[in-house]
């Protein structure tokens, strides 16, 4: 650093060079320990204190910091690892459905005690004439309750968020001011598109930013197997 600040003047150093120096040689203190006596930093909450604690105390941020990370981090492996178990069963209860009637009671129970949602619906489209054995869950593409969800089902993608009321509304009927909260999840079922949403009375319960791939994977389970009860064979 002398030879450095031989080449300007003090008038001419910057703090911007100090800096400089002292991230490109980190033992500078090392090899001058004399100037950490006279090196005063300042406490957040008011005082002086020595380098060394001020260096103790940003230590001990960042630790707290990543302990912090760690922690969410440990506690999302524990909901996935919980949600990887409910998923286990919902297969297994679904593979015993007998009949259509049975995948949407099998779906009610375990929506509800496995996966926190307090409402579920799944529809159906058609452009013609069906012998779905459950009518209530089929929608023409000419119906008006179809067109609340057409680009959403086109898309393909899973959404998540706050529902439109009109939304809520033609899947839900009185309980719609109840949904705060759903997950969209298009699916599948041979050239017919569906579409399966679970509602929740908590606003946070789904939102943009949550992850999908649970979502998706019962999307595709629910699919399936309402195909092959239908005889017919999902994408």
């Amino acid at each position: 650093m002398t030879q450095q600040l031989d080449e300007v003047s003090n008038d001419e150093l910057t703090a911007g060079q100090v800096v400089e120096y002292l991230q490109t040689h980190p033992d500078f203190y090392n090899q001058h320990p004399h100037l950490l006596e006279s090196v005063d930093v300042k406490n957040p909450s008011g005082g002086i204190v020595s380098l060394t604690m001020r260096q103790l105390a940003v230590l001990r941020d960042k630790n707290a910091r990543l302990q912090q990370q760690l922690d969410g981090l440990l506690e999302i492996a524990r909901e996935n690892d919980a949600l990887f178990g409910h998923m286990q069963h919902l297969t297994t209860d679904l593979i015993d459905a007998r009949c259509e009637a049975d995948v949407f009671a099998t779906l009610d129970d375990s929506l509800q005690a496995s996966f926190k949602a307090d409402f579920f619906a799944i529809r159906i489209i058609s452009d013609g004439e069906t012998d779905f054995p459950i009518s209530e869950v089929m929608w023409q593409k000419e119906s008006p309750e179809y067109e609340h969800f057409k680009r959403l089902i086109e898309s393909e993608n899973i959404k998540c968020g706050h529902p439109t009321h009109a939304q809520a509304e033609a899947l839900f009927k009185d309980k719609a001011n109840e949904v705060q909260s759903a997950a969209f999840i298009p699916f599948k079922m041979a050239e017919q598109d569906g579409l399966l949403v679970i509602g929740s009375r908590d606003a946070e319960r789904f939102h943009p930013s949550m992850g999908n791939l649970f979502l998706a994977h019962l999307g595709q389970l629910v699919a399936k197997r309402l195909a092959s009860l239908s005889g017919l064979n999902a994408k």
